[in-house]
């Protein structure tokens, strides 16, 4: 969670139909309302065809994004069956039952890798503070509402970063098949913050007389990711503005190890350079924020195959915040700026960035937010199919999940579709025309 609290809406309301890029070089204007659209494109939505397990289906796909990087192919097929695309190719027969989206895009579905879900992005300082008070059950149903806004928007898998009383976890472990759960999801075991530092909203600190890699590996139960937070926040009155790390190395190696000897992988809130360097050299398995980290951490994050989760979409929120003062805003300009520098530097050097929204910061609501950081990712130099594979593949790698984040044969058939050319993207997430999960659609 990276910003101060803020009173005045900055994005759209998820029920708005308007989405937010903001105004720098290579954005066209947000696509026409659902209104706007010929009455030849309503015909053409899909029907939801009978799932019938063992039998093949087709689907004609005007333009296909496969999720690893590569550019659109146009006039492309996919077979599925039992749930999982079984070919891909440009040869697809006319057979009964298949699926037209010869006028749209088709690509994976999307997955956020940080979000909060039992905070929304209420920029309500009355509702922020009445979320910290709820009552278990009150969170298990915000949970729930917010994975339903994700998959509203094609967000099919998130990875929560924590909350102070463990409710994700929680939420997950009623939910041990995931079939009833609307999106797939990856709860922390526990967050942990050095005591009297930044972190008690989203984790708790080790007890008194208890060594943080002990207090780790007492709480392995349930949950698939270990969140450590290694330093603040980001400063709105000092640009730059580096803290002091809450860990010291020699801790925060053995907290990590404590991890992986249970098979966890370990994400690491860390913001300014000896934060970031500390965390990177103890091994974790991705920095979160990460701003102002500097040129020589990006570096060793390239050699060492540690992702990256930037986290644009709050520092962009805080740049329009009215509720800030001239100066404060300035400073969330700048920072904004130099967080995309450091994406186009991590790009070249060939680092695994992964998308994540920190969703359920203020301004950042769910679901949503995932076109605004797939927007930030573009102005900060990546190609479009290179951005959506931050959203897609790359975040699949980072989450554990081998059957999703790519359109090729063998993975789960889990892919969205979007009117017109990819040339619309990012901003025609905003019009999902279908789902199909695991085989099944979903029209809009």
């Amino acid at each position: 969670m990276q910003q101060p609290q803020i009173h005045h809406l900055l994005w759209p309301a998820p029920d708005e139909q308007t989405h937010i890029c903001h105004a720098r070089a290579g954005f066209r204007a947000p696509p026409h309302a659902r209104e706007a659209m010929t009455a030849a494109h309503e015909d053409q939505r899909p029907a939801s065809p009978p799932n019938h397990a063992r039998a093949t289906r087709w689907v004609r796909a005007g333009w296909l994004i496969d999720g690893q990087g590569g550019p659109p192919r146009r006039n492309m097929g996919l077979a599925l069956r039992a749930g999982r695309i079984v070919r891909i190719g440009p040869d697809c027969p006319e057979a009964a039952g298949g699926v037209d989206l010869s006028h749209a895009t088709v690509l994976p579905a999307l997955i956020d890798a940080h979000v909060h879900l039992v905070f929304s992005g209420s920029l309500d300082p009355q509702v922020r503070a009445a979320q910290l008070r709820h009552t278990p059950q009150q969170s298990q149903a915000a949970i729930l509402r917010h994975l339903q806004e994700h998959r509203r928007c094609g967000v099919l898998a998130v990875r929560d970063g924590g909350d102070h009383r463990g409710d994700v976890r929680r939420f997950q472990q009623a939910h041990p098949g995931k079939a009833d759960q609307p999106v797939h999801l990856c709860a922390a075991c526990a967050a942990w913050y050095a005591a009297g530092r930044y972190g008690a909203m989203i984790g708790q600190s080790p007890p008194q007389g208890v060594s943080p890699a002990q207090a780790v590996a007492a709480h392995m139960e349930g949950g698939d990711h270990i969140k450590l937070i290694q330093s603040g926040l980001n400063s709105l009155d000092r640009f730059g503005h580096q803290g002091p790390a809450q860990f010291n190395a020699q801790e925060l190696r053995a907290m990590v190890q404590a991890a992986h000897a249970a098979q966890r992988a370990v994400m690491v809130h860390a913001n300014g350079e000896h934060a970031a360097r500390t965390a990177i050299v103890a091994g974790c398995d991705s920095i979160e924020h990460g701003y102002f980290m500097g040129a020589e951490n990006l570096r060793r994050m390239a050699d060492r195959g540690t992702s990256w989760v930037p986290t644009a979409v709050p520092m962009a929120a805080l740049t329009e915040a009215p509720g800030l003062s001239g100066k404060q805003q300035d400073v969330a300009r700048r920072t904004l700026d130099h967080q995309l520098e450091q994406i186009r530097q991590a790009h070249t050097m060939g680092v695994n960035i992964v998308l994540g929204t920190d969703a359920g910061s203020q301004g950042v609501n769910h679901g949503h937010a995932v076109q605004q950081e797939l927007c930030l990712l573009v102005n900060a130099g990546l190609g479009l199919a290179q951005a959506i594979g931050c959203a897609t593949c790359s975040a699949a790698k980072l989450l554990r999940l081998p059957d999703r984040g790519a359109l090729t044969p063998g993975r789960r058939a889990d892919f969205i579709a979007v009117q017109g050319p990819p040339d619309n993207l990012p901003e025609s997430l905003s019009e999902i025309e279908a789902i199909c999960i695991g085989g099944t659609w979903e029209s809009r």
